[in-house]
């Protein structure tokens, strides 16, 4: 049974926003994340949620099978695969929410 709903913050991709819900379940200590469409609610990750926070090539996945469009770069610090639409441009690279840091933006 599902006790509680956290709701992430929205990001937008290909002109649509998007967020992930961590769904908290009781007794077991457990917990799953769901990939949201903020239009409808309509859950994309319905047949099968992730047993962690989903990384945003993870993200990719789901939105490309929905025909989404996806653009991905390469995070200059951890070189992870990461959403452009949310990502920050650092220098003459990028940096995901992985290794992002306010104070990056003073070093911009």
């Amino acid at each position: 049974m599902v006790v509680r709903e956290i709701d992430h913050d929205p990001f937008e991709v290909d002109g649509e926003q998007y967020f992930v819900r961590e769904l908290v379940w009781n007794g077991t200590g457990g917990r799953s994340y769901g990939l949201v469409s903020c239009r409808d609610e309509e859950v994309l990750t319905e047949d099968e949620s992730f047993d962690n926070y989903p990384t945003d090539a993870q993200i990719t996945v789901v939105l490309e099978g929905r025909g989404v469009d996806v653009e991905l770069e390469t995070c200059k610090f951890c070189r992870r695969e990461i959403l452009l639409a949310t990502a920050h441009r650092h220098d003459n690279g990028w940096v995901g929410s992985c290794c992002w840091d306010e104070r990056l933006r003073v070093t911009a």
